[in-house]
């Protein structure tokens, strides 16, 4: 079996998932909505799920369509498989449905073992190769990133790109499965990715910047629903990342620290949630454990990057003031303190006691300008997540006020930038890569 063999087979069977799925009947569907793949030891793999289209609930399994020993022959393993599902067909899908699928369509099922996707030399000169492209780009990176933010980029953030760089179509579907893929800043690592322009001269901050982010989260990571995204987490401009957080944009639109400390060891632990997950019915998907096995390798080297560029040891221990959207910033000693420690009872205050918030806003504003920010840094992430029409300049001016007391000048520019475009249809800024020119 050759790789030329792999890609026939590859080629032929998605030509025939196009023309075969779904098998839609009026009580049942039988879907596979992506083509086969090759897994190395087993041979094309496909997911398959059996359906009531009202409910869309019934059987999944993920099947072996053509083995490995048979790749040189795919097309009579593909042959056979179309007439079992014309029998399938002919007898009536819905009589499947208290069947096993592999015992439906005839097919092994596709199930992990240890060693399946252990790397080959190929799979290993693939990353080490990705990982030498992207520490190479790493300095470059870097500069834009002081350049734009003002902030300084971990060293582990080339080993995150490195990642993306280096999947194969079987670990790439594992990302999807788990939702995830690369956001934000990440696109400076892509092929030209430094060379692309925003739209309109847009500032690029504003790049998937949601209405209540903070200035402290730069993202560098997608999830997959409510608008969920990741950042490193910024205490102060002057040191690394303190750490990685999260924010589902479309729900409560609050930011929640991750433990990991890398964005790497975040999908390390997503992977590993989703794999022993014991109150998940159905199997994992193959591709999520080709997934996990391409972060694990990454891990070493992610570990090592963490070790040049660690969080800051004043801000790991660091006071922080629970904000209303947030886990609260980390402050210095002496920056101040404030009586209503509670943000939920603060939250009451917003909204029912008008007058007396506005008290707290110029107090905080006095404190601020005798060198004690605390309460105006407080105040101003609440009442920039509650993003209300009647203190959003209040909002803007203590956060200001805010940053520039603390010395961290590169969030108040931030927040300026973001309170001038807050009302941005997208918080994609980014024109599309230019097409290149064809060939004369």
């Amino acid at each position: 079996m050759t790789p030329e063999d792999i890609d026939a087979a590859r080629s032929l069977a998605s030509a025939r998932w196009e023309e075969w799925f779904p098998i839609e009947q009026p009580d049942a569907t039988l879907a596979s909505w992506d083509p086969p793949l090759y897994v190395r030891g087993l041979g094309l793999v496909a997911s398959f799920h059996l359906y009531a289209p009202t409910t869309y609930k019934g059987p999944h399994a993920q099947l072996v369509v053509v083995p490995a020993a048979r790749i040189d022959a795919a097309a009579d393993a593909l042959d056979e498989l179309k007439a079992t599902l014309d029998r399938a067909r002919a007898a009536g899908l819905v009589a499947a449905f208290g069947d096993d699928l592999k015992d439906t369509l005839k097919l092994a099922a596709a199930e992990p073992r240890p060693g399946l996707f252990a790397p080959d030399e190929a799979t290993v000169a693939r990353r080490a190769a990705a990982l030498a492209e992207m520490e190479a780009r790493f300095d470059a990176v870097a500069a834009r990133m002081r350049e734009v933010y003002g902030l300084r980029l971990p060293r582990y953030m080339a080993t995150f790109a490195a990642l993306w760089r280096s999947l194969d179509d079987v670990e790439r579907k594992g990302a999807e499965r788990l939702g995830r893929g690369p956001g934000g800043i990440m696109l400076w690592f892509e092929d030209d990715g430094l060379a692309r322009r925003t739209l309109r001269d847009l500032d690029p901050r504003l790049e998937c910047r949601f209405r209540c982010d903070p200035p402290e989260l730069v993202t560098v990571m997608w999830g997959d629903s409510d608008g969920l995204h990741y950042g490193l987490w910024y205490d102060d401009p002057a040191d690394p990342p303190t750490c990685v957080a999260h924010n589902y944009a479309r729900d409560s639109a609050e930011t929640w620290r991750d433990e990991p400390p890398t964005p790497l060891a975040v999908l390390a632990a997503l992977a590993h949630e989703r794999l022993h997950d014991p109150y998940n019915d159905e199997p994992p998907s193959l591709w999520v454990y080709a997934f996990a096995e391409a972060v694990a390798w990454f891990s070493d080297a992610d570990a090592a990057a963490l070790a040049l560029d660690p969080p800051a040891a004043r801000w790991r221990s660091a006071p922080r003031i629970p904000t209303i959207g947030t886990f609260g910033p980390a402050l210095p000693e002496g920056a101040g303190s404030l009586r209503v420690g509670d943000p939920h009872a603060r939250l009451k205050v917003y909204r029912e006691q008008p007058q007396r918030a506005r008290a707290w806003i110029a107090a905080a504003l006095r404190d601020c300008a005798l060198g004690q920010p605390a309460a105006a840094l407080t105040f101003g992430l609440d009442l920039h997540w509650l993003d209300r029409d009647d203190t959003r300049a209040d909002a803007l001016e203590l956060l200001v006020c805010a940053y520039e007391a603390l010395g961290r000048r590169a969030h108040a520019e931030t927040i300026k930038v973001h309170y001038a475009h807050r009302d941005l249809a997208s918080v994609g800024v980014y024109a599309p890569p230019e097409s290149p020119e064809p060939p004369e």
